[in-house]
């Protein structure tokens, strides 16, 4: 016994006398026992807990109905489901709720392309009528789709006063819409930056010629399969009306809220429609900046501001919106559509993440802007 009290003695001075952050055991060359390292994370638990608190009164202060997830240096410090799904069941919102990311499904589009580029199925500079046989509008360019640079009208005029809302329309039926009405362009491809929905249904069409698969289905082999994003979808209306559960959009919060119903605008994919969840948004996020997606240049280029004919930039690069202020640069998509509000938002200089998904048409920047207030506030000064 002696023998055995003098190692456990040895073993224990040992141990207490590493410095901390270091391996404490080491067995075949792999750690057994690890003490926290302060460099780890960088905040105090106490003010995280205070941060927290915080947040939370941010949410209720806003009447915040949804999910919302933030992350701070690759740790989740935030993440509340509040209010119903749908107010008419009583069925309340829960962490795994599937919401409609309205304009923050464009993310998505413009990875597609990406992903299509890196296997060198396309080009950036090449005309969409390389692919696009039919498409009115000979000079407009992939960059251009990407980069709303393209001058297109928005498609939705077309679909609410020449489709049957009861009758299912593709991407395909969209671009005849378009054709058979001679919609003229804004403006020359290039000259300037108009947000277009009309671009990214565009692009998404361009995906479905190329790989000769509906685009629903490349996202889910190509990316929501892919990283585990398991509770991500696109519109099938079928889908939507038998299942009870369902988030469902509302005018505003509360008794006098209105429910939006099927809009035949929702099956054109690409520059709406994709379904997910707070969890599922930010295993993308951390998928494509840890390059698990698309390579490092690749990514690089999506991030960079595009370039007018005039060489002046836009605050946009491909599918992301990009902003800097004095203290601070976000790279970031936001969304409305018939009730639901959405945010994807990066800060990488300090490395937040925050997903807003809402659906009593919130106005999601004005939380946001809250949200994000707070964490800096509170965490600025831990960031070396």
């Amino acid at each position: 016994m002696g023998i055995y009290k003098t190692f456990l003695s040895i073993l224990l001075i040992v141990l207490f006398s590493l410095p901390l952050g270091m391996s404490a055991l080491i067995l075949d060359g792999k750690p057994l026992l690890e003490t926290p390292s302060a460099d780890k994370f960088p905040v105090p638990a106490e003010i995280i807990k205070q941060t927290q608190k915080k947040l939370q009164e941010s949410l209720q202060k806003f009447h915040f109905n949804g999910t919302a997830l933030i992350a701070f240096h690759g740790e989740i410090i935030l993440e509340e489901a509040k209010g119903f799904a749908n107010f008419k069941t009583k069925t309340p919102v829960n962490i795994e709720s599937g919401f409609q990311l309205a304009s923050a499904s464009k993310p998505f589009t413009a990875l597609s392309i990406m992903i299509l580029k890196e296997r060198k199925l396309l080009d950036y500079e090449d005309k969409a009528i390389k692919y696009l046989p039919t498409f009115p509008y000979p000079d407009i360019t992939i960059r251009q789709l990407l980069n709303h640079t393209s001058g297109l009208q928005n498609y939705m005029y077309l679909v609410d006063n020449y489709w049957s809302n009861n009758k299912s329309i593709s991407n395909e039926d969209m671009l005849d819409l378009i054709i058979s009405h001679h919609l003229p362009l804004n403006n020359i491809p290039g000259r300037r930056f108009e947000y277009s929905n009309t671009g990214y249904a565009i692009l998404a069409l361009i995906v479905e010629k190329i790989t000769h698969e509906y685009f629903g289905d490349f996202l889910n082999t190509e990316i929501f399969s892919k990283i585990g994003m398991t509770n991500s979808f696109v519109y099938n209306r079928d889908q939507m009306e038998q299942d009870s559960g369902q988030v469902v959009g509302y005018t505003s919060p509360g008794r006098w809220a209105h429910q939006y119903y099927h809009d035949a605008n929702n099956e054109i994919l690409g520059d709406k429609s994709v379904f997910s969840t707070v969890h599922d948004l930010y295993k993308f996020t951390q998928a494509l900046n840890n390059y698990e997606l698309v390579d490092k240049s690749t990514l690089e280029e999506a991030y960079t501001k595009a370039i007018l004919n005039n060489s002046r930039s836009v605050n946009y690069g491909f599918g992301w919106r990009l902003r800097e202020d004095e203290h601070h640069n976000y790279i970031y998509h936001n969304g409305a559509w018939h009730g639901f509000a959405s945010t994807i938002t990066l800060e990488p200089d300090s490395k937040i993440t925050l997903v807003l998904l809402n659906n009593t048409s919130a106005s999601i920047a004005t939380i946001k802007r809250d949200l994000l207030s707070i964490m800096h506030t509170q965490l600025d000064p831990y960031i070396q």
